[in-house]
């Protein structure tokens, strides 16, 4: 599948480890932080949700034939004796792409080039502990499966579909079989030719269960939310309207987030309008759960030999809402786009936070 060997990359620990109520990640502090306004959760039972980013360094090497790449040092860290040995699961995988370059689209911005075609990108897992876990190790089951894009025979890059959605999901069952639930999709960062019109990609399933446990069997269903992309002449605009009345809907009859997934997937809808498809992916669960929308700016700045991205306000901002009992459901980077200097651009990072409705509480939004 890929070039690299698992022993490659780097790993590191943001903030020296995991964050708590006592402080966030980099040393900020927390629910109190100036500028972080957190909702209070209904009937909190005062559990605070410890947060563990932790960045990874891969290497991908840029061909004739595409992009090759290897999940191996990503998989290992989830399932290190500081993450799932310790209870922590993975919440979510940030990898930023380059959504504003049509020749560069859904390639890493967070990198920078160590050899010929060959790029060292950065990404960044973060791993919550598990609410009904207490510390207690977890197991891990890995699946992947391939996922074709077609592009129109006009080479548009504003009209692409994905195929291989319905075996991606399907595999969620056999995972539910064994008492695996999911913990989070990851994206991988590859991109092969497999036909004129045609490349394939590879998407993981990661899902978890505290060791030796007889869970039951999880539900799912998916969400096809669509993100709203407008282009314009100072930058690109994206937004959700259908996010907020979709989980209202779900959160109030027993569901709650288990991970996002966002397809490749482009439709021209106007002049300079299009659209792409975002999957939340929800849980039964056995009650209601709340939910509150925060969307972050964050920044890449280019330079000579790669690109950068300023990983510490988000982080900041999902340690501030673990400190005050929220876990982090799913995090959506959006394709919007805005200029910031010669040499930076504006992006924005969608976080979904969740939390339990105890004693029989109705859930829904709370911002």
């Amino acid at each position: 599948m890929g070039c690299m060997q698992s022993t490659e990359g780097v790993v590191h620990d943001q903030g020296g480890g995991a964050s708590t109520s006592q402080g966030a990640v980099g040393g900020a502090a927390s629910g109190s932080q100036v500028g972080i306004s957190v909702p209070a959760v209904p009937g909190w039972d005062g559990r605070t949700i410890s947060t563990l980013p932790m960045s990874v360094e891969i290497i991908i090497k840029i061909g004739w034939n595409g992009v090759d790449s290897s999940m191996d040092l990503v998989n290992s860290t989830i399932h290190a004796q500081n993450t799932a040995g310790a209870g922590y699961r993975l919440a979510a995988v940030f990898l930023p792409l380059d959504n504003h370059n049509k020749k560069r689209r859904g390639k890493p911005v967070d990198y920078k080039a160590v050899g010929f075609g060959t790029i060292s990108t950065r990404v960044m897992c973060i791993f919550q502990a598990d609410r009904q876990g207490a510390g207690q190790t977890l197991e891990t089951m890995f699946l992947q499966a391939p996922m074709t894009v077609r592009q129109s025979a006009t080479w548009s890059l504003e009209d692409m579909k994905v195929e291989g959605c319905e075996q991606l999901y399907g595999q969620l069952g056999q995972a539910g079989n064994t008492g695996f639930q999911l913990s989070c999709v990851v994206d991988e960062p590859n991109n092969r030719c497999s036909g004129f019109f045609s490349t394939q990609t590879s998407v993981h399933l990661v899902c978890q269960k505290p060791l030796g446990a007889q869970s039951p069997v999880p539900a799912y269903t998916i969400a096809n939310i669509p993100i709203v992309i407008k282009h314009g002449w100072g930058g690109t605009t994206a937004s959700m309207p259908l996010l907020a009345s979709a989980l209202t809907a779900f959160t109030t009859t027993g569901y709650k987030v288990a991970s996002v997934y966002n397809p490749p997937s482009v439709t021209l809808k106007g002049f300079l309008s299009t659209e792409t498809q975002c999957h939340i992916i929800m849980m039964k669960t056995p009650v209601n759960y709340y939910f509150a929308i925060c969307d972050v700016p964050f920044f890449i700045k280019y330079g000579w030999r790669g690109s950068t991205v300023d990983h510490t306000q988000y982080l900041n901002i999902i340690s501030a809402y673990a400190a005050q009992g929220w876990e982090l459901g799913g995090l959506i980077d959006l394709p919007d786009v805005e200029l910031d200097g010669f040499t930076s651009i504006k992006s924005t990072i969608k976080l979904i936070f969740q939390a339990p409705a105890n004693e029989g509480g109705v859930g829904g939004n709370l911002i």
